[in-house]
């Protein structure tokens, strides 16, 4: 199974997790990775190779992260870059809960194709007035 980790400024990524619940549950291999006001760009690169090596039990990891800019892609980036990266990583920029309860509805019996979760992130944002003609 692979594990999960949401990245963001602030605590979002908290919040999606903690919403995740409703739906499924406590996961295993699945956490979030926030920024906090107090961290450097330093700091944040050492946790989330912590949250990586917390959530990787072998099958690959998939990484939300809320902007395509900023601290945590940026480590992010770092990590992919690296000599020796982890193994198996795939980062998403840009997300939302649709995109996050498919991955982790898929994860347990199938391989999660990331193209699927972005379409799914781009079909879940609409204009509600337009879709209901208000």
């Amino acid at each position: 199974m692979k594990g999960i980790i949401i990245a963001s400024h602030g605590p979002m990524a908290q919040g999606i997790v903690d919403t995740s619940k409703f739906f499924f549950g406590e996961q295993d291999q699945f956490q979030a990775c926030c920024l906090d006001p107090d961290d450097t760009p330093a700091s944040y690169l050492e946790k989330i190779k912590e949250a990586i090596s917390h959530v990787d039990k072998g099958e690959g990891v998939i990484i939300f992260c809320d902007l395509r800019f900023g601290i945590p892609c940026d480590c992010l980036c770092r990590i992919m870059s690296e000599e020796k990266p982890p193994n198996d990583i795939h980062v998403l920029t840009g997300v939302d809960l649709a995109m996050v309860l498919q991955a982790l509805n898929l994860r347990s019996y199938t391989d999660i194709d990331p193209e699927e979760l972005v379409q799914i992130g781009n079909e879940s944002i609409a204009d509600l007035n337009k879709l209901i003609h208000v």
